[in-house]
């Protein structure tokens, strides 16, 4: 065979391997990020995962029937943390070196939490594998000394370097862990009005300080030492997150938590990365770290999300589904039946009107024997699917511990405690002194600035007196001065009942059959802002 004919030979065979090897590489182009790709070329010298969790709110077991809780505007499957383990062990092993961080809320929020204060939700935790999270404000919802409880029996540790109980830090401020010869440093800060937005009072020992100068404090020491990254596990909520690296130079990380964001992908400010991994237990986030020259050179973020529930760890799930059988035993009575779905969802709750809240503040100013009913919404946290309604379903949309006040207040302090509602209008994330009401409507104006967007509040169509006293019918936490409400610190108080869910039950056991709708207690005018 002459050259010609033996090169002639070749040439299909070159070009199907040319071919080939640009098949290949395309698809691992494709499907590998150009991050690792650039690792695997030399740009970068080291790798870690930062796996995130936030706000899970006792959420240990999988729910699709209600649609999951809401990340804002998006509606998502609670996976519950036996599935939210299943889905980090897959990325712990896909990346050798990594850690798993949780941004606060973990331990209050559910008809399973509500068993032995947690004990569920802290066995469950303790199974997870967690390397540390940070203190969030419902967090100490079974009151401080049950936190400090929880902080002895979680095989992780609790930061929080701005939480004082006696004059002493209650929990550590941070705690530094090698990964792959990387020394990663991780600190945590909690949101400073705790005290008003949690459901305990009376903690004359424990306080709060602005978390920027502890910050600084926690920054400095860190470098001090050498740590290859900072990362800031944060439950004070991305606004006052992006306020503080601003200010705050050195953090290359955010884990942010509290207002419940999701953040699809990362927001740089300077040269810190912040994120944000939902809540409720509908995602599991992913930081990415590259290195190069032993400092952060770029983050990638992912989240990730599943309904095979064939991923739930067992054991985990084993425990989780033990407290959630004690839950339901305890909460199986049948109570009432709904012709129509409840709308408890959280930007609607804290924004505008939604019948769930007409039935509730109906209850309550019914039980209370009020003239009127004032409910924050942001004490209102899930939906309730029409048909039949038990126990278990009412504990969901109202898990906290608030009972019924009837107190007596001139119809001036009324105003005020409305306006005082409106200020956050319209973030329904933060917005949780929103205010729900039965036997009155109001009208704002969402065109006018904060502290002047109240226009008139009517009662039987006649505007409310504002020299009349009048007895109205709220809860404990809003009385105590609970989302900085002032206006009941003063008032006659005339009773106490019983717990808002046992009093919505006891409503719905006398009614029966109930179908609320809106019907214009709460009308915004001249919306500036969707």
């Amino acid at each position: 065979m002459n050259a010609k004919a033996t090169k002639r030979s070749y040439t299909p065979i070159l070009v199907l391997t040319v071919l080939l090897l640009g098949v290949i590489g395309y698809l691992t182009y494709r499907f590998a990020p150009l991050e690792d790709w650039k690792l695997k070329a030399g740009f970068y010298d080291d790798k870690l995962a930062v796996i995130n969790t936030a706000d899970i709110h006792g959420n240990i077991v999988y729910n699709e029937v209600n649609g999951g809780y809401y990340t804002l505007d998006e509606v998502n499957v609670e996976m519950g943390m036996p599935l939210m383990k299943g889905v980090a062990d897959e990325l712990r092993a896909k990346n050798k070196n990594s850690l798993f961080l949780d941004s606060g809320d973990m331990f209050h929020g559910t008809n399973e939490a509500n068993v032995d204060e947690a004990k569920g939700i802290v066995e469950v935790a303790n199974m997870m594998g967690y390397d540390a999270m940070v203190a969030g404000n419902h967090d100490f919802d079974f009151g401080f000394k049950r936190m400090l409880e929880i902080k002895q029996e979680l095989n992780y540790p609790i930061l929080s370097g701005n939480t004082f109980y006696k004059g002493e830090h209650a929990f550590p401020s941070y705690i530094i862990k090698e990964k792959g010869g990387l020394k990663i440093g991780i600190f945590g800060l909690t949101v400073p009005d705790s005290l008003s937005n949690m459901n305990v009072f009376g903690e004359p020992d424990v306080s709060f300080t602005e978390p920027e100068a502890e910050a600084r404090k926690i920054v400095a020491e860190l470098q001090e030492q050498g740590v290859n990254a900072i990362v800031f596990v944060s439950h004070l909520g991305d606004d006052l997150d992006k306020e503080l690296v601003s200010k705050v130079p050195g953090i290359d990380l955010v884990l942010c938590g509290h207002h419940h964001w999701l953040y699809k992908k990362a927001e740089k400010i300077g040269d810190t990365y912040l994120v944000e991994a939902g809540s409720y237990s509908t995602h599991v986030g992913l930081a990415e770290l590259y290195f190069k020259n032993g400092k952060v050179k770029h983050v990638e973020w992912s989240i990730h999300q599943s309904k095979d529930v064939s991923k739930e760890d067992k054991a985990v799930a084993a425990v989780a589904e033990k407290y959630h059988a004690i839950a339901l035993e305890k909460g199986k009575a049948v109570v009432g039946h709904s012709k129509v779905e409840l709308d408890g969802m959280r930007t609607h709750v804290r924004t505008e009107e939604t019948n769930l809240a007409n039935l509730i503040t109906d209850a309550m100013r019914e039980e209370g024997k009020a003239d009127l009913a004032l409910l924050n919404g942001g004490g209102i946290r899930e939906s309730i699917s029409k048909g039949d309604i038990t126990l278990y379903d009412v504990g969901k949309p109202l898990p906290f511990v608030n009972s019924l006040m009837t107190v007596e207040v001139e119809g001036e302090k009324i105003y005020e405690a409305i306006e005082r509602g409106l200020r956050a209008w319209p973030y329904g994330s933060s917005n949780g002194g929103f205010l729900q009401v039965s036997g009155i409507a109001y009208t704002f104006d969402g065109s006018k600035p904060a502290g002047k967007r109240l226009v008139s509040v009517t009662m039987n169509d006649q505007p409310l007196d504002k020299e009349k006293k009048y007895k109205v019918a709220t809860n404990d936490y809003l009385v105590t001065g609970g989302d900085n409400f002032t206006e009941f610190e003063n008032a006659k108080r005339l009773s106490k009942g019983a717990l808002l869910r046992d009093v919505l039950a006891a409503y719905l056991k006398e009614k029966g059959t109930v179908s609320p709708e809106t019907e214009g207690r709460i009308t915004v005018t001249n919306k500036r802002y969707k």
